[in-house]
C-alpha cells in the first residue's frame, strides 16, 4: 500500500499526486469526519469503496502492530 504525505497550501488546497489522480480520476467525492476522510471516484460503486476501506483498515492495523512491536 502506498502512503503519501501532503500539506495544505496557504489557501487550504492539497495537491493530489499524479498516481492518485490517474487511479481515481477527475471527479471525486470526499467524505470525512473529525479525524479521517475517504476520497473516491464520483461514479464508484459503494460496495467496492467499502471493500477498499476494509483493505485499508487491515493495512492500518498491521502498521499499528508493527509500531507497537518497535517500541
Amino acid at each position: 500500500m502506498v502512503k503519501f504525505e501532503m500539506r495544505t497550501n496557504p489557501s487550504g488546497q492539497i495537491y493530489l499526486p499524479r498516481e492518485v489522480r490517474a487511479e481515481l480520476g477527475g471527479e471525486l467525492i470526499l467524505l470525512g469526519n473529525a479525524r479521517a476522510a475517504v476520497l473516491f471516484p464520483k461514479d464508484a460503486d459503494l460496495e467496492t469503496v467499502l471493500e477498499s476501506l476494509s483493505i485499508i483498515r487491515q493495512d492500518l492495523e498491521h502498521r499499528k502492530a508493527l509500531e507497537k512491536k518497535s517500541q
